[in-house]
């Protein structure tokens, strides 16, 4: 049982998803979102949900600019991301997904950053690498515990209550 007053309260607010902008502007990530391209639509919602909680995040469709190369356009956001959420759904990791894993088991651990595995409610089973394997992960399987608290807490290291019944 968590202890309550560690909890903090927020509802989603406006003024948090413009924060969440004015961060992302700046190229201030909170958690980069890697996901297997068939899960697409269900991170980007995710995602969105994120912003409503003044969380920016760092979302392929959205961050890498047309035109310019995207592995140096990631390479050079890497350093600025504070965590890392990798989505699983139905169809397992993605290739790319993959490798995106790799960098940020190496990234993040030398810096001490949170890397989440995350189900989607499609996920099949538990199947996870390794060394994601000893992450404690989110489950949007489930509804208790609150996925969307569990993975605010796990992006910002603070426990964080849903006052509008999330």
């Amino acid at each position: 049982m968590p202890d309550e007053s560690t909890k903090h309260t927020i509802p989603p607010d406006p003024a948090l998803h413009r924060a969440s902008e004015a961060k992302v502007a700046k190229k201030e990530y909170d958690v980069f979102l890697s996901y297997n391209r068939k899960d697409r639509d269900e991170v980007r919602a995710i995602g969105e949900k994120l912003k409503d909680y003044g969380i920016a995040p760092w979302f392929d469709e959205w961050d890498l600019r047309p035109g310019l190369p995207w592995k140096s356009s990631l390479e050079e956001d890497v350093p600025h991301i504070k965590s890392a959420a990798i989505f699983v759904g139905e169809a397992g990791f993605g290739r790319w997904q993959r490798r995106e894993i790799e960098v940020f088991l190496d990234e993040f651990v030398n810096r001490g950053c949170p890397v989440i595995p995350v189900f989607l409610p499609n996920a099949p089973g538990t199947e996870l690498t390794p060394f994601l394997r000893s992450m404690t992960w989110v489950d949007f399987r489930i509804t208790d515990p609150n996925p969307m608290e569990r993975l605010l807490w796990g992006i910002t290291g603070e426990r964080i209550s849903f006052s509008s019944g999330e």
